[in-house]
């Protein structure tokens, strides 16, 4: 004798949510499935929160209309404080207040901290703002109910590591990834936090290592987060200097990648601009992402994204289009893009300049702290271009000891080049 449909239907929304969060958390492609599940039961508030977070994901103007229609359902499907904040965060996050979406989440995640999918959701939007302190509060905020959960320590190694705890989040990444193999779970993000550790102190073949140990991992993961790993391990070759490996992973692993998905488009832009910046030609490579970039630029949903777009364009040779997309930006969007698009138009002095001012505001554009270091790679080039030694020299002090060893070397080189001209100088006083 069948269940009743009524219990099918309640099997349908517990499965479908689970199986949401669990997708969510191992960044399986399969995490739009929640979709035709809200299809499937378009009263049940939950699922309709998460299809809708689940579609804004794609990051895309294309993706807030159909957002919006499972947004819709929710909110009126609300029928408890829960599922009604959970309901408002998503329409916070929809209308671009990602502050007041982090506070609604953290307020779901208080009274529901079983929620993972919440807790993931508010950390990841916490990485859009360049906010690692909150992001560390937020997920310490469920770590008390969660203390042998590896996705939970694995997003707590992380945020540490971003908000500049290196050494804390070693123990934490290592142990996270560790207990999650045992288990036979899929965690890439904790892999993920080591890799983060391992680039920050300098273990870059550690990095490396990793990335290729694991890629029948990477395999199971949606494009974002496959294509990611390989792009760590290629950016951490290029810093060993190893350009024809980096090269060979862009070709292997991140050249065919889909071009709807925006993150996975952008992990070629670094790549591509990283490459050029350590004085490898890249060919013809810029070729098949110029269309996608043409369709992207502009679309105001992301910093980080945004300034990506703007610089590929350029570097793939349609620097026009790229100013006039990156006057519809937002102020501090707008100006980064134009100083990288000055840059990749050789005018270093320009760039230069607008970069040393922008420095302080950059991390607000969202990004991890190895994403965000390609402004700096494109400051560094400027200044050194335009002869602003002083300033090349004060960006390679930051960090020092763990900066990879063509940075090191760079940096002595400019200091030995300050300490000759400060003495020659002297010297012509004295005479």
């Amino acid at each position: 004798m069948e269940p009743p449909q009524a219990v099918w239907r309640l099997v349908l929304m517990s499965d479908a949510a689970a199986k949401f969060t669990g997708d969510l958390l191992s960044y399986a492609p399969g995490i739009h499935d929640v979709v035709a599940a809200a299809d499937a039961v378009p009263d049940d508030a939950t699922l309709n929160a998460y299809a809708s977070a689940a579609t804004l994901f794609a990051m895309t103007p294309a993706s807030y209309p159909l957002a919006a229609v499972y947004l819709h359902r929710a909110l009126v499907a609300a029928k408890t404080a829960e599922d009604a904040l959970l309901a408002q965060a998503i329409q916070a996050w929809h209308a671009g207040n990602l502050n007041q979406a982090i506070t609604l989440f953290r307020q779901r995640i208080a009274m529901r901290p079983d929620d993972l999918a919440s807790s993931k959701i508010c950390q990841l939007l916490h990485l859009d703002l360049g906010d690692f302190d909150g992001m560390v509060a937020t997920v310490r905020s469920t770590l008390p109910h969660h203390r042998e959960n590896h996705f939970v320590l694995g997003q707590l190694a992380f945020a540490l590591e971003e908000a500049g705890h290196s050494e804390e989040a070693r123990p934490i990444a290592i142990q996270a990834a560790a207990m999650a193999e045992r288990s036979g779970a899929d965690d890439p993000w904790s892999l993920h936090a080591c890799m983060h550790v391992q680039h920050r102190t300098g273990s870059l073949s550690q990095s490396i290592a990793m990335v290729r140990q694991f890629e029948p991992l990477w395999d199971r993961c949606g494009s974002f987060m496959r294509l990611h790993a390989w792009w760590h391990a290629a950016i951490a070759a290029l810093d060993l200097e190893q350009p024809a490996v980096a090269m060979a992973l862009y070709d292997d692993r991140l050249a065919d990648a889909d071009p709807d998905c925006v993150q996975s488009l952008v992990a070629r832009v670094s790549l591509l601009a990283r490459l050029r910046l350590r004085g490898t030609d890249v060919g013809d490579r810029w070729a098949p992402l110029r269309h996608a970039l043409q369709e992207r630029v502009g679309d105001g949903i992301n910093g980080f994204l945004d300034v990506h777009y703007a610089y590929g364009l350029a570097l793939a040779g349609q620097g026009e289009k790229a100013n006039r997309a990156a006057d519809r930006l937002d102020d501090l969007s707008a100006r980064t893009a134009k100083a990288l698009i000055a840059h990749a138009e050789g005018r270093s002095d320009e760039a230069t300049a607008a970069l040393a001012i922008l420095k302080p505001q950059l991390q607000r554009l969202g990004g991890s702290h190895e994403q965000r270091q390609l402004y700096e790679l494109v400051e560094l080039d400027a200044a050194l271009t335009a002869g602003h030694r002083a300033q090349a020299a004060a960006i390679l002090r930051t960090g020092r000891p763990t900066r990879p060893p063509w940075q090191q070397a760079l940096a002595t080189e400019l200091d030995a080049c300050t300490t000759n001209r400060g003495t020659h100088e002297t010297q012509l006083q004295a005479d």
